[in-house]
């Protein structure tokens, strides 16, 4: 789960980036303008899960969060990614080789999710 500001344009963006899918999302109310759960669905998996972070009552950093490690089949894909993650992110590495795989990145996106994407 990612506790996290933003859950209903961060949806939009992590659909796009993965090319998944919404499943399973709920609002406190109708009135909300968030989601209290959201899941991120790829290949009938669920991915990730979305909570917004204002809802609890509870202290959550900006960028320690959540980290995930996410392997790709093909470039194209790895691409696509990291093009719509590095959108206002802050980039702790770019795509680049690296000693146990042919490409990786490193990056927190403007949600505050931290990202390593690669290819072996």
């Amino acid at each position: 789960m990612a506790y996290i500001t933003g859950t209903t344009q961060a949806v939009d963006f992590y659909c796009e980036a993965f090319n998944a899918t919404l499943k399973n999302c709920f609002k406190a109310s109708d009135e909300d303008d968030f989601y209290v759960h959201a899941e991120i669905v790829i290949n009938n998996l669920t991915f990730l899960a979305l909570s917004e972070k204002s809802y609890y009552d509870k202290e959550f950093i900006h960028g320690d969060n959540m980290e995930f490690w996410v392997t790709f089949e093909d470039e194209q894909s790895l691409n696509k990614a990291y093009d719509v993650l590095k959108e206002n992110a802050t980039i702790h590495s770019a795509l680049q080789p690296c000693e146990w795989c042919s490409t990786i990145a490193n990056l927190t996106d403007k949600y505050g999710v931290r990202w390593l994407l690669n290819i072996i």
